[in-house]
């Protein structure tokens, strides 16, 4: 007799179980890859930005260790202001204007709010960020100025503008021909006719030392040992810069012009402790707000800049009353 062997085989259902479940396995092991190369990347350009942002504050760190703070008067006994921090409005009443300057590549089309933004207890220190000058004694005696300008990165007028924080450097010889006074004398505004002296407000392309700078500020301190501290200033350091008399922040402060170590006025004194302040987008950030700017963006800046920025912050000790040895 014969028997027949019958063949096991699948039924329908479980092919269709077996391609279900086929799918979902190969649908997890692709979001796990996608987010995988995704975090990769972002960790990638994450340690690009801190190691680049990171340079740039040794190099601010590196210039304000060599700041020289003398007490020094001009011909008719006024003091020369050796440290200078304004904050940069987008207004053209404002005596740092932009428009004036050229300091910014199509204002119009920036998405920075039109408004002063100068919010200090919140990081945000002017339209433009701050404008930093002084002086100088390493390697040689400059002047020096940082702050932001939104230009491109290259001459070229297909390239996009970003946000750039800048380092300019004048001279050493032109330095000693400029005086003394940072602010006033030839690097008074509309005292440079050869670029020479107004290369702190117009600085070079090549001084460009960090891309996709959104906030660059300050904070100014004295150490007073009677001094009970603020929620902003911590027992024994008065914050001086931007701040009312009582050491707290205030944003009507907007201009800190120091000339000497003692006076009871705190906004002419030359600070001991200085804390920089760098807010920074990532690669994703600065794509999005250059799209922004293109009339392409889908967020507005204030969501690019809370979801694709870091802040970065360095506390720096001041040297001595001046730098021992050297008079310019």
């Amino acid at each position: 007799m014969k028997t027949y062997r019958v063949k096991a085989a699948f039924t329908l259902i479980e092919l269709i179980v077996s391609l279900a479940i086929t799918a979902v396995i190969a649908f997890f092991v692709f979001s796990f890859a996608t987010n995988l190369a995704e975090l990769w990347r972002k960790t990638e350009g994450g340690v690009d930005t801190e190691l680049d942002a990171q340079i740039a504050l040794d190099r601010i760190a590196m210039d304000l260790e060599s700041a020289i703070f003398q007490e020094r008067k001009d011909e008719e006994s006024n003091e020369l202001t050796m440290f200078a921090v304004s904050a940069i409005s987008k207004d053209d009443l404002q005596p740092q204007e932009t428009s004036r300057w050229n300091r910014w590549l199509g204002v119009a089309k920036s998405e920075r709010p039109d408004e002063f933004h100068f919010d200090p207890a919140n990081h945000r220190y002017g339209w433009g960020g701050a404008w930093v000058r002084f002086f100088s004694a390493a390697p040689s005696f400059n002047a020096i100025s940082y702050h932001i300008a939104r230009r491109r990165v290259f001459d070229d007028s297909l390239a996009p503008a970003r946000y750039l924080l800048h380092r300019a450097v004048v001279a050493q010889n032109e330095t000693l021909l400029g005086g003394l006074d940072i602010v006033e004398g030839k690097y008074a505004q509309g005292e440079a006719p050869n670029r020479t002296f107004d290369v702190l407000a117009q600085p070079w392309l090549e001084s460009v030392i960090l891309e996709d700078v959104v906030d660059f500020g300050i904070r100014l301190y004295v150490f007073e040992k009677d001094f009970n501290g603020t929620d902003d200033s911590p027992r024994g350091l008065r914050l001086i810069f931007p701040a009312d008399g009582f050491g707290k922040i205030d944003d009507d402060d907007d201009e800190h012009l120091a000339s000497s170590f003692a006076t009871g006025d705190y906004s002419e004194r030359y600070p001991d402790v200085i804390e920089i302040f760098l807010r920074v987008l990532d690669d994703p950030g600065a794509d999005l707000l250059v799209l922004l700017e293109e009339g392409e963006g889908l967020l507005d800046y204030e969501e690019i800049i809370d979801k694709h920025s870091r802040l970065y912050r360095r506390m720096i000790r001041m040297p001595g009353r001046e730098s021992k040895g050297y008079t310019p």
